[in-house]
């Protein structure tokens, strides 16, 4: 056999050799992106059996798992539910600032934008470098009709990083008032 083809079949055999090592790690490779909350990951049904919760009155006593949970929700348009949720992530972590920007959205999308502001409020006092409270907290304001109290509240969300998705977000919510 020549010598240049000797080297192709090396090279041909090492590549497939690496192929199939590279797809069998893979295979065994949990997948990262799931949840590990071990909670159901696919929509909110009302179904006792796929979300055993609030209906139950079994709910997890960890904040994060319980936040998941509170995401689910809101993320489903289950707002009262996820209020429920967040407020008892809130007693047990009262320094969550994502679930106050979440819990005030909750409220606001309820109707109840005074208990929007007022969690939001709590939020950018839990944690003022937290840019999403502050853009969360504008947003209401704005939609609310409290424009000058929201200016420098959209003012404080640019300024913490002008160049973010949260800071442009907030800039353009500036330059419409």
């Amino acid at each position: 056999m020549p010598l240049e083809s000797y080297k192709k079949w090396s090279i041909a055999v090492i590549f497939a050799v690496i192929t199939v090592a590279l797809i069998l790690s893979l295979m065994k490779t949990p997948d990262y992106r799931e949840e590990k909350t071990g909670l159901p990951t696919g929509p909110i049904t009302d179904s006792v059996e796929e979300l055993p919760l609030l209906e139950t009155g079994k709910m997890p006593d960890d904040p994060k798992s319980l936040a998941v949970i509170g995401d689910k929700y809101f993320e489903g348009g289950r707002f009262e539910k996820a209020i429920e949720v967040y407020e008892k992530v809130l007693e047990l972590d009262p320094n969550d600032v994502d679930t106050y920007n979440d819990l005030g959205l909750a409220y606001h999308y309820t109707g109840k934008s005074d208990m929007a502001i007022e969690k939001l409020r709590k939020g950018t006092e839990a944690m003022p470098s937290y840019q999403r409270v502050w853009l969360s907290l504008g947003f209401v304001l704005v939609s609310t009709g409290i424009t000058e109290d929201a200016k420098p509240v959209l003012k404080k969300a640019m300024e913490l990083d002008p160049d973010s998705t949260v800071g442009l977000e907030a800039k353009r919510m500036l330059d419409l008032l």
